[in-house]
């Protein structure tokens, strides 16, 4: 069973403490594989959805500033971040729905969560709107995305506690945070 509402056609996830976690003390992302692991729960919170064709659409809106500081490539932060998406739900998103921000934290640019931009490319690559796009995450940067963007918002927390209950929830009885666009 699903823990997403029947409304949501899209789930774009932050990747960092949403998907996975690091697991080399004192570095905010991994580098390269092996230096991370699937968030506990979030596996079995998801193993209902069915996800690609005939199912859910699925993003990533991760800021990966450490591509800029020269710590990964790009290429090594996106098969990092497509490794981690398929790694919890079985699916592998296709390349373009994994959007990352490589520029310096105080670059100041329009895709650095907490702006909308990396939330605005994915729902442009899969032609989803707003109204139908769900973000998860742990920070107050992707709740301030997602208000920015005009989608509704999922801490990575309400996720799991919604997975452990019995009944999916309807459009009118959500929390504040996926019912309301904050």
């Amino acid at each position: 069973m699903s823990p997403f509402p029947p409304w949501v056609r899209l789930v774009i996830f932050d990747a960092d403490n949403t998907l996975r976690r690091v697991t080399v003390p004192d570095q905010p992302c991994p580098h390269g594989p092996g230096e991370w692991e699937p968030m506990p729960g979030v596996r079995d919170a998801l193993a209902g959805v069915r996800w690609g064709p005939g199912g859910l659409l699925m993003g990533i809106a991760s800021n990966q500033d450490h591509i800029f500081y020269g710590h990964l490539s790009a290429e090594m932060a996106q098969r990092l971040l497509m490794d981690a998406a398929e790694a919890v739900t079985g699916h592998r998103p296709p390349p373009g729905a994994v959007r990352f921000c490589a520029h310096a934290m105080d670059a100041g640019c329009a895709c650095r969560k907490p702006a909308p931009g990396l939330l605005r490319e994915a729902m442009d690559f899969h032609g989803v709107g707003p109204a139908a796009t769900l973000f998860v995450g742990d920070a107050e940067v992707d709740r301030k995305a997602a208000r920015r963007a005009g989608v509704a918002f999922l801490h990575v927390a309400d996720l799991l506690a919604r997975a452990q209950s019995t009944m999916p929830p309807s459009r009118g009885s959500e929390s504040p945070s996926v019912n309301q666009k904050t």
